[in-house]
């Protein structure tokens, strides 16, 4: 197990912003699947699951080269109420 595997989300997430790319690589593969099967469970459509998933991981990468994530919270659960809004948008 390398040393960014062991490192809390909190850390990868200061890590990446500072431009580490490996730091968010193992934010994604911690929670890709969970994600990805939340947004499947509401939508039942595997294309738009991907999509959504997709954009949810976008909208992330965003806030968090822009400095707007607030460390305060879980990071899991900021990432699943980001799929949470995107879900509810399709459905509008």
């Amino acid at each position: 197990m390398n040393r960014l595997e062991m490192m809390t989300d909190e850390d990868l997430v200061v890590l990446y912003a500072k431009g580490n790319n490996a730091a968010f690589d193992v934010l994604l593969s911690r929670y890709q699947s969970s994600i990805h099967s939340y947004i499947f469970f509401i939508v039942r459509n595997k294309e738009l699951a991907e999509d959504i998933f997709q954009e949810t991981f976008v909208k992330a990468i965003m806030t968090i080269k822009q400095g707007r994530y607030d460390p305060e919270g879980r990071f899991g659960a900021w990432l699943t109420r980001i799929a949470h809004n995107l879900v509810i948008d399709s459905f509008r």
